[in-house]
């Protein structure tokens, strides 16, 4: 099978399966309420009872990667898909109708690519407030500028070839030719940035929540989870290592599932069998 052949798309695709189906069945695969606290049983190691072991609340740690799961989903969902409403009609419009319109976008998207990214999101964040949803607002915002040039660099591309010009030939209007066959071309690089982007997302809003502007306690965020255990790393280090292990995962699944769709989709980057196994 030839999807078989590129690994990285295979391991990629495995996490990804992975964590939908970790987040659509944390109900049944969880034993425990992650919201649920038993003083009790603070701080117990992995053990058959909890595989993760327990926090300083009782809470258990496994459950709670496993709802974290969702939350790793939705903020890629969210983020993601904000970026691609706000940059790609915006890149868009600037590639087909050039002029005035191409140096707005352009002028706008390098005042954002001069702030470095994670300072921009800290700075939203610290404006409007420390949440879960100002946290992607802000990610996407910066990732704004990344997909705008790239639908930017397609259009003025695929504007100039003959099914475009045999459009306009033929009466169809600028908005007609720019979502019927424009971005019906543009489609798979934008799907290869936006699962490349996927990673970075998880990442950057993990970051976020680990320095508390993102979500908040008792969230069971992957980030937030870091966050609290930092303080006790020196009683119970597996609080904090299990939600990083599943960050990395996270990202590292979804940073390969782009490289591998990419090697897979995209003619230009195929150079055999061999490539998409590097």
């Amino acid at each position: 099978m030839r999807f078989l052949r590129y690994r990285n798309l295979t391991f990629g695709t495995a996490v990804i399966v992975m964590l939908i189906l970790c987040g659509l069945l944390a109900p049944l695969l969880a034993h425990h309420d992650p919201y649920a606290q038993d003083l009790s049983v603070t701080f117990q190691s992995p053990s058959a009872a909890h595989f993760f072991g327990s926090d300083q609340y009782g809470r258990d740690v496994f459950a709670r990667i496993l709802y974290g799961a969702r939350w790793a989903l939705f903020e890629v969902v969210m983020s993601v898909g904000m970026s691609l409403i706000l940059g790609v009609p915006l890149g868009m419009a600037a590639g087909f109708f050039g002029s005035i319109v191409d140096s707005i976008t352009m002028w706008a998207t390098d005042i954002l690519y001069a702030f470095p990214g994670i300072v921009l999101a800290i700075l939203l964040v610290a404006v409007l407030g420390p949440s879960l949803f100002n946290t992607l607002l802000a990610i996407s915002i910066f990732a704004v500028p990344v997909y705008a040039r790239l639908a930017r660099n397609l259009t003025l591309t695929l504007k100039q070839m003959e099914f475009s010009e045999a459009a306009h030939a033929l009466g169809a209007g600028p908005w007609r030719i720019l979502f019927t066959h424009i971005l019906r071309n543009a489609f798979v690089p934008l799907l290869i940035q936006a699962t490349l982007t996927a990673g970075d997302v998880i990442l950057s809003a993990s970051g976020l929540s680990f320095l508390g502007l993102g979500a908040q306690p008792p969230t069971a965020e992957w980030g937030a989870m870091m966050s609290e255990g930092r303080n006790f790393l020196g009683v119970a280090t597996y609080l904090s290592l299990f939600p990083g292990l599943a960050i990395t995962i996270a990202a590292l699944g979804f940073n390969m599932f782009g490289d591998g769709l990419r090697d897979f989709l995209d003619p230009k980057f195929q150079t055999g069998p061999s490539s998409g196994t590097r």
